[in-house]
């Protein structure tokens, strides 16, 4: 009867670990679903341990986050003298709009809608979320899971309502002699050749404007009149 019960106890431990070992690192929520789909982009426009850009875990969090600002920004924070379709190329109140913008080569390079309206990426995009997956659910968590599950969390909170986390280029409000509207409504490549033109404003490096290899821009102020 002892043997038995001890036997049981045993096979109970040893269920029970294969069943934590069978739980992934990182589960992503499907990519048509808007949690999924602006996950998606945070992950692909910011760097990775080994990639061009990367700094550390705490820079590529801080670029996921500025990353989803500019987009939030684009809806909700338009400046004075300013229309949405000036700064996002769309009006909309929809961040999917947002990202989708312009098609395969449009604002978010690689993220587009299709013929019947459903937000989509293309292969390259999905190609590198399914890498990062397979790194990311090897093993105990990392720096690769914690920072794929860090982009689901924004994504998830942004969808609930939630941007209660700083944004740190909303207070800027200077940029050398130019009188700036704060917050940062542009991303692209942290290369010199990469302008959005018209009004926006390179954020320089004493803002922390350069996050994760990419370059943020914030805009011109408008003479009020």
């Amino acid at each position: 009867m002892k043997i038995g019960f001890i036997f049981l106890a045993f096979a109970m431990i040893l269920l029970t670990d294969c069943i934590a070992q069978a739980q992934p690192n990182v589960v992503l929520k499907p990519a048509n679903t808007k949690e999924g789909y602006i996950a998606q982009l945070l992950l692909n426009e910011s760097p990775f341990p080994g990639e061009r850009g990367w700094v550390s875990e705490e820079n590529t969090q801080a670029t996921m986050l500025a990353i989803l600002w500019v987009c939030h920004s684009r809806i909700h924070q338009v400046p004075k003298g300013y229309r949405q379709e000036q700064i996002a190329s769309v009006k909309t109140r929809d961040i999917i709009d947002v990202i989708t913008a312009g098609g395969e080569r449009g604002q978010c390079d690689g993220f587009y809608k299709d013929a019947k309206g459903r937000f989509k990426a293309v292969p390259r995009v999905n190609e590198r979320i399914k890498y990062l997956l397979n790194i990311s659910n090897k093993g105990t968590l990392g720096q690769f899971g914690r920072l794929m599950n860090y982009a689901q969390s924004l994504a998830d909170d942004y969808i609930k309502g939630d941007m209660t986390r700083a944004d740190r280029f909303a207070p800027l409000n200077q940029v050398g002699p130019m009188k700036v509207t704060g917050r940062a409504y542009s991303w692209m490549a942290d290369k010199d050749y990469y302008q959005p033109g018209g009004n926006f404003i390179k954020i320089p490096d004493q803002n922390s404007g350069s996050l994760g290899g990419n370059r943020f821009f914030t805009l011109k102020e408008i003479e009020k009149k």
